[in-house]
């Protein structure tokens, strides 16, 4: 970290990128949480590019909008949001006062273009994990490298050398000799330099910890997966300005980290085309050029359909063989025979012994004579063939029989092969091989059967999986209104069955809309999610709550009666009027209106249940909202 006496001093020497004008003015009135509106768009209008370009980010893919915003209403300034427009205004201002300076070496239109890239990266990514709000999360993409910036301004020669020598203000190896020469090194400066302009710290540790490994895994906490975010946000930026190979390579490193953010890897290159769009339309309003590049989704597809290169061939694998003679002399070379050729050998000198051997060794091969005591070849043969042991073993006879009526009668009783006395090495060998490629075939079928056994397995856990998916809402993890129209008559049916009370509770969050409409859809979507663990928290297990709709919520209670149902109902009430409902930044007053119905004898099913409770929450926001009616 650097300390605040040096940052003092670099602060006082004028060299520091800051803001100016109707930038700072701008940062004074943003400090006020109750600044007028009006007031702030004034001063705003007084810089048409400084409009251009919020108007430029409220239209962009982050917003969703019915139609496009064309003036800087309050509105417009409300989506984007108080702390956004005071980054953004900082942040474009310092682009303006910035696209030139001393240090020879630093090519300035570079550094935005991929700040720009970076911004835009960052806003797509972490909106899409519900981080922080669009327009701050661009900004921070946007300031993430304003340490470069701030090197190359506080030590135009000796940074232009430094970078010169070592590939630019981006090799990784920069923060070191930063530090070697300077005494700190960009991270710090940033860090520094966030922290003044006023910036939160969970946004300025991000940028802080940005190039560190063990900073960047991604964990429960916000601030780590906004530290990973901007990560993967600074890598995909500096794959837009690679070519070829040396692209591709980054590319499949970017979609490892982005899998571990839980980014869904079939949608990425469909997100890094988006994101490069948006990058493309900066850049054209500052002047700068973009370079041509094929999109993400075309290089997936061209790479999908590469030749695979060719698989090596394996020489044959050493194989483990049971060979059974009750000849010793015989035993003794064939033993000897085989191991030369780099196989494993046991030996049996009976079929009695080789049956058990079968059993307790799991051969993978027998050679056997068929004249033996006790148990002959092809005695053996049959027996083995008879247990799932034997079944997948190939064998080979040694016999001096070569007429066809007895080679046919070792065929049929389950042998494989056979070899005449006496016994060539060359033409073992071949037959050997033959084996090899048999064994290696029934190995290959076996994994590809466990695999196609795992397979459905994962089928079947994907498919539970997207039923669940299917069944849930997105946002709040609860049950979602197809789950309720499927599975509530069930419930229904087994209260009628066992003829036990059965109760609903209709849910609607108050002015929910407004909050909407003054704080953002990411703050109406934080107070969704703490309004849903409220009711997890109040209700049982064996109540079913379900998101209806929007900030309309449905809860059954089985087995409950209305005047419990009404108490339970109450205690949600009251539990979120008397809290504060934390969302990003804010804590806001929240109320909630509840109609409660029991199940009747004159209602045919549980959608009259339904709309029984959906009356009596009708009549108690007629009644002036924030309290529990039940229906009559």
């Amino acid at each position: 970290m650097l300390d605040s006496i040096t940052f003092n001093e670099l602060k006082v020497s004028g060299n520091l990128p800051s803001p100016k004008g109707t930038v700072f003015k701008i940062m004074q009135l943003s400090e006020h949480n109750n600044v007028p509106l009006p007031e702030l768009i004034a001063v705003l209008n007084t810089d048409p590019v400084m409009i251009g370009r919020l108007l430029k980010l409220a239209n962009s893919a982050a917003f969703v909008r019915n139609r496009p915003a064309v003036a800087l209403t309050p509105d417009v300034l409300m989506s984007i949001g108080l702390n956004a427009v005071h980054q953004l205004a900082l942040t474009f201002a310092l682009v303006a006062e910035h696209r030139r300076g001393l240090c020879k070496q630093f090519d300035y239109d570079g550094y935005w273009s991929r700040a720009l890239a970076c911004g835009a990266a960052m806003q797509l990514l972490g909106n899409q994990l519900r981080l922080a709000p669009a327009g701050e999360l661009f900004t921070i993409g946007m300031l993430s490298s304003i340490g470069q910036l701030a090197m190359a301004s506080l030590h135009p020669e000796a940074y232009g050398e430094l970078i010169a020598r070592h590939g630019g203000p981006y090799a990784r190896v920069l923060t070191r000799l930063e530090r070697e020469q300077f005494g700190y090194h960009h991270l710090d400066i940033a860090g520094a330099l966030l922290r003044d302009w006023g910036l939160p710290r969970m946004f300025c540790d991000a940028v802080i910890q940005q190039e560190d490994p063990d900073g960047c895994r991604p964990d429960n906490t916000r601030s780590a997966r906004l530290t990973a975010c901007l990560h993967l946000a600074t890598s995909l930026a500096e794959i837009f300005f690679l070519q070829g190979g040396a692209r591709q390579q980054a590319y499949d490193e970017v979609k490892k980290l982005a899998t571990r953010l839980d980014i869904d890897s079939s949608h990425f290159p469909r997100l890094c085309d988006d994101i490069v769009r948006e990058w493309r339309e900066w850049n054209a309003l500052q002047d700068i050029s973009t370079p041509l590049q094929e999109s993400f989704a075309d290089m997936e597809r061209r790479q999908s359909m590469a030749p695979r290169p060719a698989e090596p061939v394996n020489p044959p694998q050493a194989l483990h063989i049971l060979v059974v003679e009750d000849e010793p002399s015989q035993r003794m070379m064939l033993q000897r025979l085989l191991q030369l050729l780099g196989h494993q050998v046991d030996v049996a000198a009976d079929g009695e012994e080789a049956f058990e051997a079968v059993l307790s060794k799991r051969p993978q091969l027998v050679i056997t004579d068929l004249d033996m005591p006790k148990l002959d070849g092809m005695q053996l043969i049959r027996r083995l063939r008879a247990i799932p042991e034997g079944r997948q073993l190939y064998i080979i006879v040694l016999t001096i029989l070569d007429n066809e009526d007895n080679l046919a009668e070792v065929f049929s009783c389950g042998a494989d092969d056979f070899i005449s006395k006496p016994i060539p090495p060359r033409i073992l060998q071949a037959r050997l091989q033959a084996g090899q490629r048999i064994i290696q075939e029934q190995q290959n079928l076996q994994q590809e059967q466990e695999q196609l056994r795992r397979h459905l397995q994962e089928l079947s856990l994907d498919n539970q999986l997207a039923q669940e998916a299917a069944q849930t809402d997105g946002l709040t993890g609860l049950y979602n209104r197809r789950y309720a129209m499927r599975y509530l008559p069930q419930i229904w049916d087994e209260a009628q069955h066992s003829q036990q009370a059965l109760s609903a509770l209709m849910l609607d969050i108050d002015h929910f809309k407004v909050i909407n409409d003054e704080h953002g859809h990411d703050v109406g979507d934080a107070i969704l999610q703490e309004f849903a663990k409220i009711l997890q928290l109040l209700c049982r297990r064996s109540d079913i709550i379900c998101r209806f709709g929007g900030e309309e919520f449905l809860i059954v209670l089985p087995d409950t009666r209305l005047t419990t149902a009404i108490q339970v109902a109450e205690r949600i009430r009251t539990t979120l009027a008397g809290r504060n409902m934390l969302a990003t930044s804010l804590a806001l007053k929240m109320t909630v209106s509840i109609g409660v119905a029991e199940k009747q004898a004159g209602q045919a099913n549980i959608e009259a249940l339904i709309k029984a409770a959906d009356q009596a929450l009708y009549q108690a926001k007629r009644s002036g909202r924030n309290r529990v009616e039940a229906a009559l």
